[in-house]
């Protein structure tokens, strides 16, 4: 097919983005797709992940279709965060190149075999591992464990839970996230994705989920007790699927923010008092999770809270199990330590 042109997207809503990734796999048949960009555009976490994420996937897989960035000089922030590099392209910063500070991080891929740093850590769960690196990226943002301890509790809760979610359930053994903060308006943002088979295929292992559309996938995947292994025999009595973690992690991040996931052709927005529904087209899973610092609380009353709401909730789901969520699920990192339980 002959050449296209298209504008990159100068507004970065999760309804334009959402269209803008859709309408990319019409271009995809085509030679050549060129991209105009923008000399200004707001391009945060979760945007740059998503169209990196989406353009580096038809690179590689429409083999025959040579993508163009047009005028790509002119936003230096998308290189210096490693975004052409996610695209598939050798052009400003590679992934995780950029120093980042307390107030981003740039684009970082996260490997399972990663998390293993000393011999002694192949003795330990992958999900304990996994704590480490996030607690790292929380005091990062949170500038200091104890003087801003509810927002570096969010963040390690919320961040475990999401990069947890795509190693166990992804079937991916590595994942891409980013994060900001902006002091002015005392918001912080962090967006992960992965490549892996999507949440309606996650879900699918578990007989009593499986959905003929994404939508419907993506709605059950945000309720209590729901998971693609909750029927599986327990193989940790501290980290298995309860299916609890998405469940609360959009409720904290709806707790004055907002929160989004994307999987396949479907995406959800939800914030504290609506929930949209869009049409798109994404391989694997995206989330972001948008946080209002200041109405953030007290995270252990508001997991308390949650906890009990979701009981009752789970109650009602056909096939969850009503299992309680898991330990961890629900505990935040200071209240428990992995020396303390004894050698596995």
């Amino acid at each position: 097919m002959p050449n296209a042109r298209i504008a990159f997207p100068e507004r970065t809503d999760v309804s334009t983005l959402m269209s803008f990734a859709k309408e990319l796999d019409y271009y995809s048949q085509h030679d050549r797709l060129i991209i105009d960009m923008p000399n200004k555009v707001f391009c945060g976490p979760f945007a740059m992940l998503l169209l990196g994420a989406k353009i580096r996937y038809l690179k590689e897989k429409c083999k025959n279709l040579h993508v163009i960035f047009d005028n790509w000089d002119s936003l230096p922030y998308l290189s210096h965060m490693g975004f052409y590099d996610m695209c598939g392209f050798v052009h400003g910063n590679a992934i995780g190149q950029a120093p980042g500070n307390s107030r981003y991080l740039p684009i970082t891929r996260l490997r399972s075999e990663d998390l293993v740093e000393k011999p002694t850590d192949q003795f330990e769960e992958m999900q304990d591992l996994l704590q480490r690196s996030v607690d790292r990226i929380a005091l990062v943002l949170a500038h200091d464990q104890y003087e801003n301890r509810d927002l570096y509790d969010v963040l390690g809760y919320a961040l475990r839970e999401v990069l947890r979610n795509s190693f166990e359930h992804g079937e991916t053994n590595r994942v891409y996230y980013c994060a900001q903060y902006w002091p002015t308006s005392n918001k912080v943002e962090f967006a992960a994705c992965d490549f892996g088979v999507g949440v309606r295929r996650g879900l699918s292992r578990n007989p009593n989920f499986r959905f003929d559309s994404d939508k419907k996938a993506l709605e059950c995947s945000l309720l209590p007790s729901v998971s693609g292994r909750t029927h599986e025999p327990r193989r940790s009595s501290n980290w298995f699927n309860s299916g609890y973690g998405l469940y609360m992690t959009n409720r904290l991040a709806r707790n004055g923010g907002n929160f989004v996931i994307c999987s396949g052709s479907s995406a959800i927005c939800m914030t504290p008092k609506t929930k949209a529904n869009f049409v798109t087209s994404f391989p694997g899973t995206i989330l972001r999770v948008n946080l209002n610092v200041g109405q953030i609380g007290s995270v252990q009353d508001r997991l308390a809270e949650f906890r009990e709401e979701g009981k009752e909730i789970a109650a009602k789901i056909k096939g969850s199990g009503n299992r309680p969520p898991s330990a961890m699920s629900l505990l935040l990192r200071r209240d428990y330590a992995p020396s303390n339980r004894g050698r596995r």
